[in-house]
Formats: structure tokens, C-alpha cells, sequence
């Protein structure tokens, strides 16, 4: 074969591969983006069955619209008595009842309590590019609530979190200068960092560690946020609030080694309690007489000690 011949061929190979290597790339970024769709476009993953806290618990309530920066977005009231109120925010994907089997103890403490809505949920505004933004922007609905509670007598806030619930509360506490009124935080699951939700959620679906890296920078251009940011771990000493953290040994979803090092962290303001065997979310429907004497106890005051470890 002739000098001519072989540069001909090797160009050709040189181009298979380099076309090869672009499908291949562009392969990856097709996944990577689909992948960062799954965890930003919200969509509803559970669902109420209509309960509210009269259905559920037997309570009254009113269905009020708070106004938030997006807009007025519904909410249900509970009346209680004095000035200590309670603010529930459910998790991505949640409905707002995943808050109700907290809300009789909250009520049985005296607490006026508001289970919220906030952006991209059903009957609240929508974000203006669709996607949930991971807390960096949502804890700012959750600041509009606890307006609405102060100027309507409230002087001290119980604040509740379910799994990215759990960031909104953690973001209020760091940003808003009304984190001085919280007299105390329940998280449930907690979402306290997102790269490890997001490598759980790679393992879930089978996708490559290799893409994790270029996911995560997606994420991060779509939405405009620095995931570190929202590291909850790295800004830990700005939680200034009580702290409790109930968290399933066997949550798919949210590591549980993000809660066991918050409470390292601060070993003085943060107590972690474990479901063993609860997955996500589901620590009150494995044990409902632990979680709530655990919840009423904190919330009371008390040491509630024994509840915890029976």
C-alpha cells in the first residue's frame, strides 16, 4: 500500500473515531441532562387522597392564600392557643398532607399551625422556568409564611421540614433575618446536601459514577445555584436553632450519614433520632407512639431520653 493510500486511511480512522467519540459524548450529555431533568422538573410523586386535617386528624382548619413572592399559594391553618406557632413544609414531590400525622401533636402542644404550600405545587405559582430550584429559592416561600404567622400574633416559630422541606428550613435558618423567632426545627429526611441524593438517585437508575461530575454542573447551569451553597453540612454553624432529626436507617433516597454528620457536627443543637428500617420519609409509619412521643418531648421542652431509644 502506498504512502498516499495509508494517509487516506488513517485519516478516515482518525475521523471514525472522532465521530465516535462526539456520539459518544453527546450520548453522555443527553443522559446527564435527562438525569438532571428527573431530579429538577417537578412532578407529583405521591398523592393525598384528599385528606386535610379535618379528614385525617378531626381538627378545623381554614384553607388560606398566602401571599409569597411568586404569588398567593394555598395553605391550611390549625388554631391554637397563644403565640407559638408551627410552619410544616412537605418535600419535592410531596403533597402538603405528608405533614398531617405531625399535626395532632403539634395541635396537642397548643401550636397554631400552618402545613404550606410554595412554588410548582398544586395551586401555588409556578417558577418562571418550571423546575424546582433544590431550596435556594423555595426557603423565600417559606420566609412569606412566617410573615403571615408574626403578623398574625405569632412570636415564636416551630419550624418542620420533610426531606427538601428539610433544605428550605435549613436555608431560612442561614439567610433570613427572621431566623431569630425559631425556637426550634423538626427534619425529617432531610435533603442536607445534594450530591450524595443525587449519587443515590445514579445508583437507583443504573446511571454511570462517571456522569455524576457533568450532572451535577448541569444542574447547576439550569437553575443558577452552586450545589455547595446548599451544602447544609459546610454552613452548619450558621443553624443556630434546636434541632431534631428524625431519619430512617433504610432511606433510598437521602443518605442517612448526611444526618448522623450534622448531628457530629453539632453535637450541642442538633439531636438525631433513627427509625431502624424506615425508608424515606417513613419514620413516623414505622413506629408512630416513638416518633410522636419523641416530637412531643422536643417540642415540649423535656428530654423525652427514653421515648428515643425505646
Amino acid at each position: 500500500m502506498n504512502r498516499h493510500r495509508l494517509v487516506k486511511v488513517a485519516a478516515a480512522g482518525v475521523g471514525t473515531l472522532a465521530a465516535a467519540a462526539l456520539a459518544a459524548a453527546a450520548l453522555a450529555a443527553g443522559a446527564c441532562y435527562r438525569a438532571s431533568s428527573a431530579l429538577l422538573v417537578p412532578h407529583l410523586v405521591t398523592r393525598s387522597g384528599g385528606l386535610d386535617p379535618r379528614s385525617a386528624d378531626g381538627l378545623a382548619f381554614r384553607t388560606v392564600r398566602i401571599p409569597e413572592p411568586l404569588g398567593p399559594a394555598p395553605a391550611w391553618v390549625i388554631p391554637g392557643r397563644g403565640r407559638d406557632w408551627a410552619i410544616v413544609v412537605h418535600g419535592m414531590g410531596a403533597p402538603r398532607a405528608e405533614g398531617l400525622p405531625l399535626v395532632p401533636v403539634l395541635h396537642g402542644e397548643g401550636l397554631t399551625t400552618i402545613i404550606m404550600t410554595y412554588r410548582n405545587d398544586p395551586g401555588a405559582p409556578r417558577s418562571p422556568d418550571g423546575l424546582t430550584h433544590l431550596g435556594a429559592d423555595e426557603w423565600r416561600d417559606l420566609g412569606a409564611v412566617a410573615r403571615y404567622a408574626v403578623r398574625r400574633g405569632a412570636r415564636r416559630l416551630t419550624l418542620v421540614g420533610y426531606s427538601m422541606g428539610g433544605a428550605m428550613v435549613c436555608d431560612f435558618l442561614r439567610r433570613s433575618r427572621m431566623a431569630r423567632l425559631v425556637a426550634r426545627a423538626v427534619l425529617d429526611s432531610p435533603v442536607l446536601e445534594w450530591r450524595g441524593a443525587l449519587q443515590q438517585a445514579a445508583v437507583h437508575v443504573g446511571m454511570p459514577r462517571a456522569l455524576l461530575g457533568p450532572t451535577e454542573r448541569i444542574v447547576e447551569w439550569r437553575v443558577g445555584i452552586d450545589l455547595s451553597d446548599e451544602n447544609q453540612l459546610l454552613h452548619a454553624g450558621r443553624l443556630r436553632a434546636p434541632i431534631l432529626v428524625l431519619h430512617g436507617t433504610a432511606d433510598a433516597v437521602v443518605p442517612i450519614a448526611d444526618s448522623r454528620a450534622l448531628a457530629r457536627e453539632l453535637p450541642e443543637r442538633v439531636r438525631l433520632v433513627e427509625f431502624r428500617g424506615a425508608g424515606h420519609a417513613a419514620s413516623w409509619d414505622s413506629d408512630p407512639a416513638r416518633y410522636d412521643a419523641v416530637v412531643g418531648a422536643f417540642i415540649s421542652g423535656s428530654p423525652g431520653r427514653r421515648a428515643a431509644r425505646a
